[in-house]
This record gives C-alpha cells, structure tokens and sequence, in this order.
C-alpha cells in the first residue's frame, strides 16, 4: 500500500537526471555526481483526486443510466396502453355500446 504524503510528511521525488564530473588534472582521481529530483508531491495529489472524481462520476453515470432506463421504459409502457386504450373504445363504439367515459 503506497503511504499518503500529506499525512506522513512525506515528499515524493522523481529522478530527472544525472551528470557525472571528473577533475580535469591528472593527479586527481576525483568524480562528482549531480543528480536533480523533482518533487511531484502535489502532482501525485491531484493525479489521485482526478481518480477519485472519475470513479464518483462514473458511478453517477450508471445510476443515470439505470434512471433513464426506467423512464424511457414507462414511457413506452405508457404509450402502448394508451393505443391500446384507443383500439378498446373503437371496438365499444362498433359494437354499440357506450365507452366507459360516456356511462
């Protein structure tokens, strides 16, 4: 499990580079490196709060789309029964009688 900067303190560094220097006279045998980090703290933080925001907006994303589901259903539900409806009184006036509306 990686640790939480914020709460540990902790910076998180990131290599960039490295350079190696050698004396130039010959008598000495010395090197020095350099090497340059990034800090990458706040970067890493924002990276982690994008996914967290990605993860709730997704999951609000299936609850639309179950709620759509559901309505768009209803609908044409709704409108089935309605023809149907309009099929049932046709067949009351053919036959004669009165429709439920005229009783």
């Amino acid at each position: 499990m990686e640790k939480n900067p914020e709460k540990t303190g902790e910076l998180i560094l990131q290599f960039d580079s490295a350079r190696i220097f050698f004396a130039e006279e010959e008598e000495e045998e010395e090197a020095r490196i350099v090497v340059s980090l990034k800090d990458i703290t706040e970067r890493k933080k924002i990276i982690s709060d994008l996914e967290k925001t990605k993860a709730e907006l997704t999951a609000k994303i299936e609850d639309l789309k179950k709620f759509e589901k559901v309505t768009v259903n209803r609908e044409l539900k709704m409108t089935e029964l309605k023809k149907k409806i309009k099929g049932l009184e046709k067949q009351l006036k053919m036959s004669g009688e009165k429709s439920v509306d005229e009783r």
